[in-house]
């Protein structure tokens, strides 16, 4: 079980296996969908004066530059706050606040977990890296961890075993599509949809499928008015893409074979709305001092 004491990020994971079971720890199994819904959260209002916190300001002016930047060069940006006190921490957690996305992320050893702020396209970051702690914000479409390590041990095709279990219907067909649609993907092409929604499945195909994909290192979860559920699976640029109502039931279920799926990524708009806000609340703050 590893120690997250000293990791201070404002994850929003929720529902069961994904809180800690106890104060020294957090649960780094893949959680099944939340029960409970969770909303937008506005910035906690700033009741403290900017100045009191230096380090935490230089950060704030970094990631508007940042922001501008990436927006015009495409270009992500990592900050790493390892060097921050406890205190400028805390400030810029309350500063950046919650959006909607959070994401778990465990490639090899490592272990991440990343929270979207109130602004899409800004990231915060904690976890391991290499056996040691890391604190980040990153600006960007998504983060590059994600996207850079999701499928680096993933499998090229899976086989098919020789005895099929009873009731398999399209299952043994749509696994081939996918090993077929995973070997042409290039970084670029549009994504490839297999919508299990709209297919005649059988208990049987999709407890197959989920058992032949198995689950990858990556999952995102998105809450709104609804929940999505992004999870990788063994199956390199394979993705179960999975939406949720708010009565937490499943409205859509498909298969996507793309390096990132587009419903998890932060859009240029996103970005440029971004540097807009992150100028207002740093003005807001410092109209306290």
């Amino acid at each position: 079980m590893s120690d997250y004491r000293e990791l201070s990020i404002p994850v929003s994971v929720v529902g069961p296996g994904s809180q800690p079971d106890s104060e020294d720890g957090m649960v780094l199994d893949y959680m099944p969908m939340p029960n409970d819904m969770s909303v937008f959260h506005a910035p906690v209002i700033m009741d403290d004066s900017l100045h009191n916190y230096p380090q935490a300001e230089k950060v704030i002016e970094e990631v508007i530059v940042s922001l501008k930047n990436v927006a015009e060069t495409g270009e992500q940006v990592l900050l790493d706050l390892g060097s921050l006190t406890r205190e400028n921490l805390d400030f810029i957690n309350r500063f950046f606040g919650e959006g909607e996305v959070c994401i778990i992320c465990n490639p090899r050893s490592d272990e991440y977990r990343i929270q979207e702020t109130v602004l899409a396209g800004v990231w915060r970051i904690a976890g391991r890296h290499a056996g040691q702690p890391f604190q980040a914000i990153e600006i960007g479409w998504v983060p590059e961890i994600v996207s850079k390590y999701t499928f680096e041990d993933a499998e090229s095709s899976i086989s098919l075993p020789d005895t099929l279990p009873e009731g398999i219907i399209n299952a043994p067909s749509l696994l081939a599509e996918l090993n077929e649609k995973s070997k042409e993907y290039s970084l670029g092409d549009a994504a490839h949809v297999v919508n299990l929604t709209l297919l005649p499945q059988s208990p049987e195909d999709l407890e197959f499928l989920v058992s032949a994909l198995g689950e990858g290192p990556v999952v995102f979860l998105s809450r709104g008015y609804g929940s999505c559920r992004v999870t990788s699976t063994r199956l390199k640029n394979v993705w179960w893409v999975q939406y949720f109502n708010s009565e937490d039931k499943l409205i859509l279920n498909t298969l996507e074979v793309i390096d990132v799926p587009i419903v998890t990524q932060a859009s240029l708009d996103d970005i440029e709305d971004g540097y807009d806000r992150i100028v207002e609340m740093l003005e807001s703050v410092r109209v306290t001092q």
